[in-house]
């Protein structure tokens, strides 16, 4: 747990005699300097409840201190959607910091909305419920908020602890339905122990099986979506069927290397942060909200999460949303490969064929972006 000085504290530019620790009340924190804390709208989803529009993503790399340091920043600069998974072990870190800003009424688990997930290694329905209890005692809550299925492909089960079996070299998969484990799923909102279930990584295919199987229908449907990779015909799916997507690695992980993808370090995306005065980051997620996606971006930069969330006092022109609209498409980052014989695989085997082209932008090539907030490497 973290001491209370390494939590809330004034912005010495704000006040530079003003060192103090601030402990406040409610779910909306006063700032310091008299400035409102930004929170993300909310859209509703088909079980009635309501969830925040922009999130706060984790992935198997932000552990320990620096999980824990993240999400408290992250609670006070304004995020309330919160999103984890087993596979990630990093439950425990994520529920103790939420509990600590409870404690310490910067906000109320009423005002969490908490995402974590089921994985591979758990589809046996029978051991559905006894996993979630347990990331219920990680995350020390009484519910979780929205529980996805992570993958369509269930593991062997070896053990809790043994996420990926393997044997000669390759995962064990089972032939578990995943229609059964879903079943199982709905169960668990029966018994109160979620409030609402949804999926991770499934195709429309796979969706519209369970829909005409199942008594719920799946709230989200959490895949990979950034500019050069829409899935447009997957998300107007999900929209007719009152599924909400999340997106997960929208900015497409940006790598500073070697500067991919092309189009977050352009001159034409550079262009667009001089016009905007937001950085790369912004843009895109801004986009991807008017798209009307929920984006789950994940950072450990302290000054990233703010910026992330930073995003609801601009709006892109006509024009500049058609320029990103426009990127060519690029191929699939998360693949899951070494699972691509399985008849449940729910990706196209030919995305890695998709040729990468650069981004094609009016007025310039949409090449350099400051941004070094290169924690958004995914495993979802």
């Amino acid at each position: 747990m973290l001491p209370i000085r390494c939590l809330t504290k004034c912005d010495a530019e704000e006040d530079e005699n003003s060192q103090i620790e601030v402990i406040l009340g409610g779910d909306q924190r006063p700032p310091c300097g008299g400035k409102p804390l930004l929170l993300a709208p909310k859209v509703k989803l088909s079980s009635g409840h309501e969830m925040p529009i922009l999130g706060f993503g984790t992935n198997k790399k932000l552990k320990g201190y620096q999980c824990s340091t993240a999400v408290h920043y992250a609670v006070e600069t304004g995020f309330r959607l919160f999103d984890t998974a087993y596979y990630y072990e990093n439950e425990k870190e994520i529920g103790e910091a939420l509990r600590t800003q409870i404690k310490m009424g910067n906000i109320s688990r009423e005002n969490i909305f908490l995402t974590t997930k089921l994985w591979n290694t758990h589809h046996d329905p029978n051991d559905v419920r006894r996993i979630c209890q347990k990331q219920l005692e990680l995350l020390g809550f009484t519910y979780i908020d929205l529980y996805l299925m992570h993958f369509p492909i269930g593991y062997k089960h070896y053990g809790d602890e043994i996420l990926q079996p393997m044997k000669d070299g390759e995962i064990q998969t089972n032939d578990v339905d995943y229609i059964d484990t879903w079943h199982a799923m709905e169960d668990l909102v029966k018994l109160g122990l979620v409030r609402s279930i949804g999926l991770s990584n499934f195709n429309m295919e796979q969706i519209q099986r369970i829909i005409q199987c199942s008594s719920y229908k799946p709230v989200v449907n959490q895949i990979e979506i950034w500019p050069g990779f829409l899935q447009r015909d997957l998300v107007d799916y999900c929209r007719y069927n009152g599924i909400i997507v999340n997106a997960h690695s929208p900015l497409g992980q940006p790598n500073r290397e070697n500067h991919s993808p092309i189009y977050f370090f352009s001159e034409g995306m550079k262009r667009l942060t001089k016009k905007y005065k937001k950085s790369a980051g912004q843009i895109v997620l801004r986009y991807l909200v008017d798209y009307g996606v929920v984006p789950i971006p994940k950072a450990a930069n302290l000054v990233h999460i703010k910026q992330n969330l930073n995003i609801f006092d601009f709006k892109l022109d006509d024009a500049d949303t058609r320029a990103l609209r426009g990127i060519n498409p690029k191929s699939r980052i998360v693949r899951y490969e070494n699972v691509m014989d399985h008849p449940f695989y729910p990706f196209e085997h030919d995305d890695e064929n998709i040729e990468k082209l650069e981004i094609e932008v009016p007025d310039e090539d949409l090449k350099e972006d400051k941004r070094d907030d290169l924690d958004e490497e995914e495993d979802d």
